[in-house]
């Protein structure tokens, strides 16, 4: 979590424009909702509400990435709502304030509503996970004053109490409905089987959709041939650069992130701190405890990028954060500019070496990364002369 004093100027304007609202509040749900971690199982759950004109743009990750948002620019946009939340047990889904969330959750266009505060804070809530809430309203009553109209196989999906989870992404997924909303929806206990359907943290139910939807995709092109050559794809952005490295051979993963010093998360270090996870052929036994949830967005753009091509491969992903990217917005960065950077900036070796030494020229931290790759020792017969 960061704190407002860790703000650099140009950020902590912004808040300080905020002046709070009164009692009543009339305007825009994005649609948005946000839930808590803190105090599990008994957390905060919330609608994001606005009175920005458009209110589509506020909780809309794939939608930032297209117009090429910067940082304060989400920042910006992230101030112009509030979270009009309630605490509950995370069971709670018949409590009427909760069932209310849930309703215009399934909305694909904004919808007004009505609310009814006993105080309002401001408060910074923003991790590596999700996108910044700033404005908090302890709220007494929330009514929609709209109709909320979704696509069919949201109603559909969602309407299904027989279904499991994982069936119920998939289906969202595959029908075009995007990552952030099935995240969403997952977020407020609207998917899955009855007897299992709760109040799911937002960072878990990001991480989840990811991870569902990957291990998804991964078993399919677990049954394509191997790549032919070896790639590596670069991408950046908001201060994050990516590169993955595609290797002849069996499907297997490997994220590598290089935090470097006077970067969000290594303000005050002398060197850069490194964090590994990695799947095998099978994929991974438990959580990405070191690398969290870039672990799963970034595995899901180099899974959809090798299920377009057809083809499986052996991925190290590198992610270098550098002190540009001064607070974070959110995983969905990430995710968005290794599934829309894949097949676009890219060049193809015929051997392992010779990716070997363009990766580590291109990187601000040099070879850095090669002492911490298993799979690159795995892929190359003669790694020894590149760690010297």
């Amino acid at each position: 979590m960061v704190r407002f004093s860790e703000l650099p100027p140009e950020f902590w304007r912004e808040f300080r424009l905020w002046g709070g609202v009164g009692k009543y509040f009339d305007g825009l749900s994005p649609p948005g909702n946000f839930v808590g971690s803190v105090n599990y199982p008994n957390i905060n759950v919330g609608a994001l509400v606005s009175k920005y004109e458009n209110a589509d743009l506020l909780d809309n990750p794939e939608e930032w990435f297209r117009r090429g948002f910067t940082q304060l620019d989400v920042l910006k946009l992230r101030f112009r709502m509030m979270l009009a939340r309630t605490r509950v047990s995370v069971n709670s889904l018949s409590n009427p304030i909760v069932d209310r969330i849930q309703e215009l959750s399934i909305g694909r266009k904004p919808v007004s509503v009505e609310a009814r505060f006993r105080r309002s804070i401001l408060r910074l809530l923003t991790n590596d996970y999700h996108a910044p809430v700033a404005g908090i309203g302890e709220v007494d009553n929330l009514r929609i004053t709209s109709n909320v109209s979704a696509e069919n196989i949201v109603e559909r999906v969602v309407n299904d109490t027989d279904v499991d989870a994982q069936t119920a992404i998939i289906e969202l997924y595959e029908g075009g409905i995007p990552v952030s909303r099935i995240q969403r929806l997952m977020a407020v206990g609207l998917l899955g089987n009855s007897r299992f359907r709760r109040l799911v943290p937002t960072r878990w139910s990001i991480t989840a959709v990811d991870s569902i939807i990957g291990d998804y995709i991964r078993n399919e092109i677990k049954q394509y041939s191997e790549l032919g050559q070896v790639e590596v794809h670069r991408m950046e952005y908001m201060g994050n650069r990516y590169v993955v490295m595609l290797i002849p051979g069996p499907w297997r993963y490997e994220l590598i992130e290089l935090k470097l010093p006077g970067s969000v998360w290594n303000r005050n270090g002398s060197s850069p701190r490194v964090f590994v996870d990695r799947e095998g052929v099978k994929g991974l036994k438990g959580y990405a405890e070191m690398t969290g949830g870039a672990f799963y967005a970034i595995r899901l753009g180099i899974l959809e990028y090798l299920r377009k091509v057809k083809r499986q491969a052996t991925a190290i992903a590198i992610r270098e954060v550098t002190p540009e990217y001064e607070i974070p917005v959110g995983i969905w960065q990430a995710r968005e500019s290794v599934r829309n950077g894949m097949g676009i900036n890219y060049v193809k070796f015929s051997s392992v070496s010779e990716a070997i030494n363009h990766v580590s020229n291109s990187l601000i931290t040099g070879k850095l990364w090669l002492s911490h790759s298993l799979l690159i020792k795995v892929s190359s017969t003669d790694i020894t002369r590149f760690l010297i």
